[in-house]
């Protein structure tokens, strides 16, 4: 009855949000036709931008036939656009001049079948570039080579980050979960913690600077951090053909360089801390010389509350955090039209795993006789270290391209309690994950002509894996445990994954206000099995008039598996034990899930500075992915569905106005599935397993309604900013068929900038963690695949000072000096 329900309330929201898609694009229709009849009289739109990508004002545009005869002459208005309007077919040519700037032309061609031409002219300044305009400009070529068409596509900007009332000392996943449709989990620090649309296979993609970082196994840390990033996007929905293997969210990254945000200005040291016995102070530096640019950042934090809690109290026993964190983006420039990158990062996390207290004991261990489950200590280390080297850059005009090889290298390791685990467990299990990840990727884009830009490009990764797991558990018959005396059993698995992808595409500008991205992928995979799978991709978005933009598309996804599944060999062997899993047998060969994907959404500008964006989607899927604990150890793995259907919508309003700014997103996803094909000793019983064969049933980590919202303003010098995140609830019991209560929580912050005497600009920072100390509960612990349970933090306040690096320099400087004068 609940799937019933919740297709009837899918049905409901579809039809209000086609209802008010028709209101709104029913009364531009009348305004749209004119358009039509413009372009059927012949036209040419264009606009005119600098090496920076800016718009050139009041340049000279002249429309010329081919024996140089002049037919039309225009400017470009404030925001480098010009129009040419009743031109003939024919050959033309368009030159653009200006004081300052080096001619710039080009042919065009119109016909009696195409009468309409749109061009984008960039004009040479006739000063030479410095170094810090020839970056731009390669950061911009860059950007070009990843179209964003079709899909949904909100963004952060340093500014929107610094509004955070934690700033850029806020976790990367609860940057994230302030967009549209994102929540987060139970262990809301780690990266992958976060689920889109209730999703929960992996299926995270992050890109840094246009580049695949892969993913090492679901772990608590983060690798990336919010200092280094210039802007931050999510892209859900329609991706373009270049996007594989994880597409429930892109987060795409670009990160700063030391050219544009480097330098006396920027470098400095942030000190934060607070409660919870929190410190965790961070640098940024970063400049050009010569040829090079230089950008480093990095923190080191200590905290008493480093996972969610599986109780309600403000300090939890047994949950602390070290966390470090460096990465460096080195740049040389080969000539104006090339560079060499090399980006390079590590992250070194250690986590205490928090116990329930209270616990009654379930088996029992030789010489001991007592043991309370509050002095569980568990814990979790993380290593990550990555690189990235590229080669980047354009050929004229008409090519930009990338050339990247990357590696990564990870080690997960767990570590138990050698008696805690065991009398409250009945296993005690030491688990090491490594992984070595290397790889090419290549992205190619050409501008055919003023309406097709071609894009391809290949991606080839081999990763080795190794799984140890060195457990200590009791015998067992019929689940009964038959001695005290614990075995002994070892289990250890490798193996190699490759995959390799081919993409190729075309954006089409068919009319001078409609953008067509269509093209395919074709994609490879050897890991638990051997796949390959050609995905279909169309996204098309069409400005019916200024300010208002109609979007959406079809894609074929092939989505990977984590490669850290559990074998059933590795169930097998503790069989008659204490960790015996409740269901024994199933299919241990996961596979790539596969999707047909629709979209549909409307941008619109309402008010100035009011923006609205709504985005409709609608998925099914087959072999559907989904993560799962197993048991009660630490190890998560993946399980499949054979079939899935999801649809939902988002809806975004953004406000920004002077001093003013603010958001609200609101998400309505239901996430279904049915039958468990793979990994089924994963479920909790074979009870289970029957009826999910027969049912539709939502997953653990889809919750109903999600939402999140925030504002800022700044008044007489300081910052007042606040956000608030607002969940329906995480599913809970027999095959996800209850719900918990809903989560809030609110955070604010004051921020002001002071000019301290002789020094530079320093800020500070006052925050408060859920201001109004709303507990609330995330996980309770059951679900498919659910074992721990986990509570939100409760209030905490902290405080930051970012003070320049040249200020410190000086304070040194005058400091020494003045015990240097002394006789």
């Amino acid at each position: 009855m609940h799937g019933v329900e919740a297709m009837r309330s899918g049905a409901l929201v579809s039809v209000l949000v086609a209802f008010a898609l028709a209101q709104i694009v029913a009364p531009h229709l009348a305004l749209a036709q004119p358009r039509n009849q413009a372009s059927a009289a012949g036209q040419v739109d264009g606009t005119i931008s600098n090496a920076l990508g800016q718009p050139i004002p009041d340049a000279t545009i002249s429309l010329s036939a081919l024996d140089g005869r002049v037919t039309a002459v225009t400017h470009t208005d404030a925001h480098g656009r010009f129009n040419f309007r009743s031109v003939g077919p024919g050959t033309y040519q368009i030159t653009a001049s200006k004081l300052d700037f080096k001619p710039e032309a080009q042919t065009l061609r119109l016909s009696e079948r195409q009468r309409a031409a749109r061009l984008m002219l960039t004009m040479e300044a006739k000063a030479p570039l410095t170094l810090a305009v020839v970056a731009h400009r390669l950061d911009n070529a860059r950007n070009a080579l990843s179209p964003a068409t079709g899909g949904s596509v909100y963004k952060f900007d340093q500014a929107a980050i610094g509004k955070l009332p934690e700033g850029a000392n806020t976790a990367l996943s609860q940057v994230l979960v302030q967009a549209p449709g994102v929540s987060q989990d139970g262990y809301g620090q780690g990266q992958e913690q976060i689920h889109v649309h209730g999703e929960n296979g992996g299926g995270l993609q992050y890109r840094v600077n246009g580049i695949f970082l892969p993913e090492a196994v679901s772990s608590y840390g983060e690798i990336l951090s919010p200092r280094f990033v210039r802007s931050l996007t999510l892209l859900t929905g329609v991706m373009p053909a270049q996007i594989g293997y994880r597409n429930e969210g892109v987060i795409d990254v670009l990160t700063k360089d030391g050219c544009a945000d480097g330098g006396p200005q920027n470098n400095n040291v942030d000190f934060f801390g607070g409660q919870r016995a929190t410190f965790e102070p961070s640098f940024e530096y970063g400049g050009c010389a010569g040829r090079f640019s230089y950008y480093a950042s990095g923190f080191y934090l200590q905290s008493a509350l480093g996972l969610q809690p599986p109780t309600s109290r403000p300090d939890p026993k047994h949950d602390q955090t070290y966390q470090g964190q460096g990465f460096a983006n080195l740049n040389y420039f080969i000539n104006s039209q090339t560079r060499l990158s090399l980006l390079a990062g590590t992250a070194v996390n250690y986590f205490q795993i928090p116990p329930e207290s209270n616990l009654a004991p379930v088996y029992t261990l030789s010489g001991v006789s007592s043991y309370p489950s509050a002095d569980v200590h568990d814990s979790e280390t993380e290593q990550s270290y990555y690189g990235i080297l590229s080669l980047q850059g354009t050929i004229g005009a008409a090519i930009d391209y990338q050339l990247a090889a990357f590696s990564r290298y990870y080690t997960l390791t767990f570590d138990p309690d050698p008696i805690g685990d065991l009398i409250f467990n009945g296993v005690a299990a030491r688990i090491r994950h490594t992984g070595f990840i290397n790889g090419l990727q290549e992205d190619t884009a050409y501008r055919l002509d003023a309406t097709n830009t071609l894009r391809a490009g290949l991606y080839l990764s081999g990763e080795a894996i190794e799984i140890d797991d060195d457990a200590r558990t009791f015998p067992a018959k019929d689940g009964v445990q038959t001695s005290s005396t614990p075995v002994s059993i070892i289990n250890d698995n490798n193996q190699v994954a490759w995959v390799l992808g081919l993409y190729a595409q075309d954006e089409w500008r068919p009319l001078p206000h409609l953008t067509v991205n269509f093209g395919a992928r074709w994609d490879w995979v050897s890991a638990f099995v051997t796949q390959n799978q050609l995905s279909p991709r169309l996204g098309f978005e069409y400005e019916v008039v200024p300010g208002t933009s109609l979007y959406g598309g079809y894609a074929r996804y092939l989505k990977l598996p984590p490669f850290e599944s559990v074998a059933l060999e590795t169930v097998k062997t503790f069989e008659n034990t204490t960790n015996a899993a409740p269901v024994s047998s199933g299919n241990d060969k996961v596979s790539a899930e596969r999707d047909d994907y629709f979209d549909l959404g409307i941008r619109q500008g309402l008010l100035q500075g009011l923006k609205l964006d709504v985005d409709g989607f609608l998925k099914f899927g087959h072999d559907q992915l989904d993560l799962a604990q197993l048991a009660g150890s630490q190890v998560f793995a993946p399980l499949q569905y054979r079939k899935s259907r999801a649809w939902g919508a988002d809806c975004s309003l953004t406000y920004q106005q002077d001093a003013v700014s603010g958001y609200v997103n609101f998400s309505y996803a239901v996430l279904q599935a049915r039958d468990i094909s793979a990994a089924q000793f994963l479920a909790d019983s074979e009870q289970e397993i029957t009826y999910v064969a027969n049912h539709w049933i939502p997953l653990d980590d889809n919750q109903l309604f999600t939402g999140s919202t925030g504002a800022s303003y700044r008044l007489w010098g300081f910052l007042l900013t606040a956000d608030a995140i607002w969940g329906s609830g995480y599913r809970r019991g027999f095959a996800n068929s209850g719900e918990l209560p809903p989560s809030l929580q609110v955070n604010a912050a004051i921020v002001r900038s002071l000019k301290l005497s002789r020094f530079r600009e320093v800020e500070a920072r006052l925050s408060v963690i859920n201001l109004f100390d709303h507990s609330y509960q995330i996980r309770n612990g059951t679900g498919i695949g659910v074992f721990s349970p986990q509570y939100g933090p409760r209030r905490a306040v902290y405080a930051g000072l970012k003070v320049p690096i040249a200020t410190l320099m000086n304070a040194s400087a005058e400091v020494f000096g003045a015990k240097s004068a002394k006789p």
